[in-house]
């Protein structure tokens, strides 16, 4: 483990968190094996989950020093649960995955059905990927990129970090703080119970989130005793994900654009302690909840968004899992090409 890695990140977190104060010592990391990988993903897991542990252990007034096992860390970020007695389940769509354009290389997303519909309306139906691979290689990776999203799907065009940081939403995230927060006015003083094995039990949280980042953020919680009720729109499957990022919760069912549903969902946020809603950066405003409304809703209301693109620039409304895909494009980029290349393909490193 890169200590001095996991100590910058540590700094760059609390700061995040707290503003410049300054940070607390690291916690003890045992077990420090961690992945191979082009990226510190050992490091970011440890002190992440180490952040978010010490924060716990403040809130119930806990004097113990915090632990985190670097192994068991690292494996919280790859999976948490083993199936026993059946295959696990797929994680990827058969046409997911990487593809030579005519000028470069693109990532297709098609694990949601109508991500895959959406690919499909624009290169058509294939029986094989080696179909789909010719049809992508007529196209140059910007303009495939371009038209999926407008057909309502999700691809990203494989960019450097170089060619990210001129790109217009690239500029605008540089410009943005990891964490933004401000402090809204104090509701009722909750009734938590703050037990030492159970820290959160008691605190209701509303779950509006899909595929990883919000859903493993709210599995955390609820694996600290947190009721957490996740919210899905009709007919929304995750099927490589679904027990992944569901356990220790609750799932309902609701239409917001219907009004029943959606005056549901106002009689949940005023139970609710915390919400988390990774939607786009308008989204709960056109339904009419933006956040001084939510506030009003629940005075006191722990209000946590997530979105991938940020809050400025031409790509601030759309679709997180859109802009996950262009991130993890350039990721992948960076993290498969150089001194330890195979082959052509982006993705077929040495260890």
């Amino acid at each position: 483990m890169d200590h001095q890695l996991a100590t910058s990140l540590w700094q760059q977190m609390w700061q995040g968190l707290r503003g410049n104060s300054a940070p607390q010592p690291l916690p003890t990391f045992v077990d420090t094996a961690t992945f191979s990988s082009a990226f510190a993903v050992s490091e970011l897991a440890a002190t992440s989950i180490g952040l978010a542990t010490q924060a716990t252990a403040s809130l119930i007034a806990s004097s113990e020093p915090v632990e985190v096992n670097v192994r068991l860390a690292s494996r919280w970020f790859q999976h948490s649960f083993m199936t026993l007695n059946r295959p696990a389940p797929q994680l990827w769509d058969a046409f997911a995955g990487d593809y030579a354009s005519a000028d470069g290389w693109i990532r297709l997303h098609t694990n949601a059905a109508h991500h895959r519909q959406a690919m499909e309306s624009v290169l058509g139906q294939h029986h094989h990927r080696d179909a789909l691979a010719q049809e992508v290689s007529r196209w140059r990776a910007s303009e495939l990129e371009q038209a999926i999203v407008d057909a309502g799907g999700c691809a990203a065009e494989m960019r450097s970090a170089a060619a990210w940081q001129q790109h217009p939403q690239g500029q605008a995230v540089s410009l943005e703080p990891l964490i933004d927060w401000q402090i809204t006015p104090s509701g009722p003083k909750p009734a938590w119970l703050l037990p030492q094995a159970r820290p959160l039990l008691g605190v209701n949280v509303l779950d509006l989130t899909r595929i990883i980042a919000g859903p493993v953020a709210t599995r955390f919680l609820a694996s600290l005793g947190a009721h957490v009720l996740r919210i899905d729109p009709p007919g929304w499957q995750e099927p490589g994900l679904d027990e992944e990022i569901s356990c220790g919760k609750r799932r309902a069912v609701l239409d917001l654009t219907h009004t029943d549903d959606r005056e549901q969902l106002i009689r949940l946020l005023r139970q609710a302690d915390v919400l988390v809603h990774g939607y786009r950066a308008d989204a709960l405003d056109r339904l009419g909840l933006d956040a001084e409304t939510r506030q009003k809703i629940a005075p006191g209301l722990v209000d946590v968004s997530l979105n991938a693109w940020g809050w400025q620039g031409p790509g601030a409304i759309v679709a997180a899992s859109t802009v996950w895909y262009k991130w993890a494009a350039v990721l992948l980029n960076r993290g498969c090409t150089g001194s330890n290349m195979t082959s052509r393909h982006p993705c077929r490193c040495r260890r």
